[in-house]
């Protein structure tokens, strides 16, 4: 069987896969044998960068997952999207020389395979305060949770349940044109130039209606 995607744009090495993961945050969580129809979306903290990756998350306690956990680990993909967009063949330099070119569509992402467990309630303040201290630096923020009433924390985190997911095998898949390497330069002007309003947060914000 090939490999796919091919190896040029695929890379199982673990630092490659968890260094898009943690820049990314946000993954979407995949039941290996079905178990659920839709996927399940969280942001997720990487606890252990080595083997085996950790990666730690929360859920609301009405998520379908709170159940089927409670029953045991459970066989996940976590997948990270990290950047896409599409490619023009205009700026390729085999364009002005035979015309034989067509578009393509770039992207990075990773996904893991392992198991997916429920984390002790004892253990879920300590997860949620290291969630808020990554995400609130990755924006140069200084908030902790410690900060709101102790009472109304209490009372917040009684409606999440934590999750823990241990990476068994995992995949990092970029594909950024490195079968082009002589239009390079021509790709990267290319996409400093996309514009691309629906993949910010701020458009979907205003583009709601909700004012």
């Amino acid at each position: 069987m090939k490999r796919y995607p091919p190896e040029l744009f695929s890379s199982e090495e673990l630092q490659d896969a968890v260094k898009v993961a943690e820049l990314v945050k946000f993954a979407s969580i995949h039941p290996v044998d079905g178990t659920l129809c839709d996927p399940v979306f969280a942001p997720f903290v990487c606890t252990n960068r080595t083997e085996p990756a950790i990666f730690c998350a929360h859920l609301v306690r009405s998520n379908p997952l709170l159940e089927i956990l409670s029953s045991g680990p459970l066989a996940c993909r976590l997948v990270f999207q990290a950047a896409d967009g599409y490619i023009s063949p205009s700026v390729y330099a085999e364009k002005l020389k035979s015309a034989k070119v067509v578009p393509t569509w770039n992207y990075v992402a990773c996904q893991f395979y392992g198991a997916l467990e429920q984390v002790p309630d004892r253990e879920l303040l300590d997860l949620l305060a290291h969630q808020v201290n990554v995400f609130e630096q990755s924006q140069d923020s200084d908030w902790k949770l410690e900060d709101a009433p102790a009472d109304y924390l209490k009372q917040m985190a009684s409606a999440v349940f934590g999750i823990r997911f241990t990476a068994e095998r995992c995949r990092a898949h970029k594909k950024i044109s490195q079968n082009r390497p002589s239009d390079r330069s021509a790709i990267i002007a290319w996409t400093q130039t996309l514009h691309t309003p629906f993949k910010s947060l701020a458009h979907w914000m205003a583009d709601s209606g909700d004012t």
